[in-house]
């Protein structure tokens, strides 16, 4: 009965080790989960590369318009260069024509004090020869003559440098114009990339995440087999343990039966004296000893799979708040940068151009982001006229909405600015150089 009982123990034993340990039975599911955390990170892998490309092809785009840019911007060099010429060819025509016309106001007094006829009669009387008198004539129309051609050759030199003035201007309006549009066209492609890259930072932190669950799960799956290796061996000592407890009850029941066996042939020997064999009969039923039972193995209860704890969140830390503007500090950073070159599209530290010029002044001198091209700059403080800037608001060229050229102010009506290419960061004048409007910081 104590061999049947034992073994009921160890099958129960068995029963409640494989109860215990629910998760277990779940080990092979972890393979399956794993590789579906490999396809996300893959598929995000893909989407990443997506990116790359697109990202790669606005690169493109904006050196193309890099490429334009310059050509536009050397246009304009070539034409501010050839105004300046007109302006000196102007300038000495006029002059010319001022002698010119000087001498002519006074051959014209001449002519009217003394008479066109009567100079030319003396001339005339005064001459040795008809050969010489004809020859006087001739000398003294040719000189008039020549004077006026060279009056209207003047007049027309000085109103085709004047047209060739105002077709120059149209052209610089043009380049303006051409600038304004590549300039809203950089922001644009600016806010795409930045748009982008933040998209591919999303996909790198969801990337993370899922190399995450999957090592979780790697290190669960590790987990779930050893504790499953556990419960075998556990299974094994529990089995063996069985097995001899039904080898020593077979052992005892064999020792019984001999027993048994023997009192009986002693009790039909005996039959002649029934009480002493009914004692004797007796003692032997009572000295009838089972063999002693093997002592139960204990049970060691399975250890529950130690949930994997889970890790608490850090809050994001709060960005600490901006300083506040502060015009000496902009001024102090824009004079640091004096004499660097003008690049179009150039964010600094070691080329600008004009709105990369503005934007990284204020970032390191106050923290602030007032955007990366002259647009948004707009929006950057009040609008207000260019009189009333002060040392540390920006001064903006063109119509607003649609700006070209940006620059901070210094006070007493000059400022600094990256100017154009083949120049470099320097300071003038609202008189060199009227801004359109400006916006108080």
């Amino acid at each position: 009965m104590k061999k049947r009982i034992l073994s009921s123990i160890l099958a129960c034993s068995l029963l409640f080790t494989a109860v215990g340990t629910p998760g277990i039975a779940f080990a092979d599911d972890f393979d399956n989960q794993i590789e579906q955390k490999n396809k996300e990170i893959n598929e995000l892998k893909s989407q990443q590369a997506g990116l790359q490309s697109q990202i790669s092809e606005l690169e493109g785009e904006v050196a193309s318009i890099n490429a334009e840019a310059e050509a536009l911007f050397a246009k304009l060099q070539t034409l501010n260069e050839e105004t300046e010429v007109l302006k000196q060819e102007i300038a000495d025509l006029e002059v010319r024509i001022e002698r010119r016309e000087e001498a002519i106001r006074k051959q014209a007094r001449d002519v009217q004090v003394n008479g066109n006829q009567a100079n030319l009669i003396d001339a005339v009387l005064n001459a040795d020869s008809l050969t010489d008198a004809i020859g006087r004539v001739q000398a003294m129309s040719t000189i008039v003559n020549a004077n006026n051609d060279l009056v209207t050759q003047q007049k027309e030199d000085q109103q085709a440098v004047k047209d060739k003035k105002a077709e120059n201007d149209q052209k610089m309006v043009e380049i303006n114009e051409s600038q304004v549009a590549l300039e809203a066209q950089k922001g644009e492609l600016v806010r795409s990339q930045a748009d982008l890259a933040v998209a591919k930072a999303d996909l790198a932190i969801q990337q993370s995440s899922k190399e995450s669950e999957k090592a979780d799960l790697a290190d669960r799956k590790a987990k779930a087999e050893a504790e499953r290796a556990r419960i075998a061996e556990e299974e094994r000592l529990i089995a063996e343990a069985a097995a001899e407890a039904r080898r020593q009850e077979q052992a005892a029941n064999s020792s019984n039966s001999n027993t048994n066996e023997s009192t009986s042939n002693s009790t039909i020997n005996n039959s002649g004296n029934t009480n002493t064999n009914t004692g004797n009969s007796n003692n032997n039923s009572n000295n009838n000893v089972e063999a002693p039972s093997t002592p139960e193995t204990p049970v060691t209860p399975a250890p529950s799979v130690p949930e994997t704890p889970s890790v608490p969140e850090t809050p994001a830390p709060t960005p600490a708040p901006a300083p506040s503007g502060n015009s000496s500090a902009v001024i102090a950073e824009a004079y640091k940068h004096l004499g660097k070159p003008y690049v179009w599209g150039g964010k600094g530290p070691d080329v600008f151009d004009c709105s990369g010029f503005t934007s990284y002044v204020y970032r390191n001198a106050t923290g602030r982001e007032i955007g990366g091209w002259t647009v948004p700059q707009e929006s950057a403080g009040t609008r207000i006229s260019v009189g009333e800037a002060q040392a540390g608001d920006l001064y903006f060229w063109g119509s607003a909405g649609g700006t070209h050229h940006v620059a901070i102010a210094l006070g007493g009506g000059q400022y600094i600015h990256a100017p154009s290419p083949g120049q470099s960061v320097s300071v003038s004048s609202v008189g060199a150089w009227a801004p359109s409007f400006a916006v108080r910081m």
